[in-house]
C-alpha cells in the first residue's frame, strides 16, 4: 500500500514539474470534485518550486484555488442535479428518508455559510463537502464565496508552508499527512455512527409495525 502511495506521490511531483500550474490547477480540481488527493503534497511541493524560483507563490496560491473553486463547483452541481434525485428515489435503501433531506436542506440554510468554511481548512473533509451542499440546495453564490474563502486560507498556508520550509518541505508534507489520517479516521466513524443510528432507528420502528 505504502508503495502504491509512494509511486502516486511521486507521479504528483513529476507532474508538477512538468506541466507547472496547469498541473497545479488539475490536481486540486480533482481534490475538490470528491476525489481523495492530497493538495498537501500539490501545495507543499509547489511552495518549495517557488522558493527556488521555478514557480511564483502567488501565482501558486491563484490558480491552486482557482482549482479548487472550480472543483468545488462541479461537485455542487453534481449534488444538486444528479445526488438530490438519487436520494429521493434511492435514499432509503441507505438509511437516508425524505425528513432527511429536509433537515439537511434546512441545516444548510441555516448553518451552510460556516459549514462550507470551516470543513474547507480541514483535511479529508474539504474533500466532500461540495456534494451535500449541492444536495441540500445551498444558495451557490454564498457557497462559492465561502469556497473561496476557506479554499484560499488553506492553500496559502501550505503554499508559505512549502516555501519557508524550502528542502525541508517533504517533513511538512508528512506531518500533515499523519494529521490528515486522524481526520480521516474521524470522518470514517461519523459515518459509520450516522449509518448504525439510522439502522437502530429503522429497526426500531419496524419492530413497533410489527408489534
Amino acid at each position: 500500500m505504502n508503495t502504491i502511495l509512494s509511486i502516486f506521490a511521486k507521479f504528483i511531483i513529476q507532474s508538477i514539474v512538468k506541466f507547472s500550474y496547469i498541473g497545479i490547477f488539475l490536481w486540486m480540481l480533482l481534490e475538490s470534485f470528491n476525489i481523495p488527493i492530497p493538495s498537501e503534497l500539490v501545495m507543499t511541493f509547489s511552495g518549495f518550486l517557488s522558493y527556488s524560483h521555478t514557480l511564483n507563490i502567488y501565482l501558486v496560491i491563484l490558480v491552486g484555488t482557482l482549482g479548487n473553486v472550480l472543483g468545488s463547483v462541479l461537485s455542487y452541481y453534481l449534488g444538486y442535479y444528479g445526488g438530490y434525485p438519487f436520494l429521493e428515489k434511492y435514499g432509503k435503501y441507505i438509511f437516508i428518508s425524505d425528513k432527511d433531506i429536509v433537515r439537511a436542506h434546512k441545516w444548510f440554510e441555516r448553518d451552510g455559510e460556516a459549514a462550507v468554511f470551516f470543513t474547507r481548512v480541514l483535511p479529508v473533509f474539504r474533500t466532500f463537502i461540495s456534494l451535500p451542499a449541492g444536495i441540500a440546495k445551498m444558495d451557490i453564490k454564498k457557497f462559492i464565496l465561502y469556497t473561496t474563502l476557506g479554499t484560499l486560507i488553506w492553500d496559502i498556508v501550505l503554499s508559505f508552508l512549502g516555501y519557508y520550509f524550502a528542502s525541508n518541505w517533504q517533513k511538512i508534507y508528512k506531518v500533515i499527512d499523519n494529521i490528515s489520517i486522524y481526520f480521516f479516521i474521524a470522518f470514517l466513524l461519523i459515518l459509520a455512527i450516522y449509518f448504525y443510528k439510522k439502522y437502530r432507528e429503522k429497526r426500531k420502528s419496524a419492530q413497533k409495525f410489527i408489534k
